[in-house]
């Protein structure tokens, strides 16, 4: 009768361990900014598959001088959905828009999911990057976002999101 409570003893604790060292499966993630701006403001909407409270790091870099001119967090609402106002000059000035999505900033169910170091994002997730943390691989997503300007007296235009920053041919030429 020992022997038979040992076994199933044994038997648990060999469930219960293997259970704790399977890989979940790469998950999709969908991330869609976009946004608008006039010489005094720029909006931003982003677009989700991920659950409220999800935290995107977003920044502005001027061109010119490399430097961060704005930089904030935003979050999702129950629709997965972030939406931000900022002022912020952007008359005569070269800028880019960067939009992140950390895996360790973000609350412990979206870390469940897809994993502290992002080692369960799908590598086809538009914006997907590889580096390094803490020694481990870690997986991000950074998408670049380029000032589209429509017209050579518009004073505003688009915030185009994508993988790279999007190279604009000049007008006229």
């Amino acid at each position: 009768m020992k022997k038979i409570k040992m076994v199933c003893l044994l038997t648990l604790a060999t469930i219960a361990l293997s259970a704790c060292t399977i890989k979940k499966p790469p998950q999709n993630l969908a991330i869609k900014p976009q946004g608008t701006y006039d010489l005094k403001s720029v909006g931003i909407k982003v677009e989700s598959s991920l659950p409220k409270n999800a935290k995107f790091n977003l920044q502005f870099k001027d061109d010119d001088t490399k430097k961060v001119i704005y930089e904030t967090t935003i979050k999702t609402d129950e629709n997965g959905t972030a939406n931000k106002k900022i002022l912020l000059d952007s008359k005569n000035k070269n800028l880019t828009g960067f939009l992140f999505f950390k895996p360790e900033e973000q609350p412990k169910n979206i870390q469940d999911k897809f994993g502290k170091y992002g080692e369960n994002i799908r590598s086809n997730t538009e914006g997907y990057r590889v580096g390094k943390k803490n020694n481990q691989k870690y997986m991000y997503i950074k998408q670049y976002g380029t000032f589209w300007k429509f017209g050579k007296l518009s004073d505003g235009g688009f915030l185009v999101f994508s993988k790279d920053k999007i190279k604009q041919e000049k007008e006229g030429k």
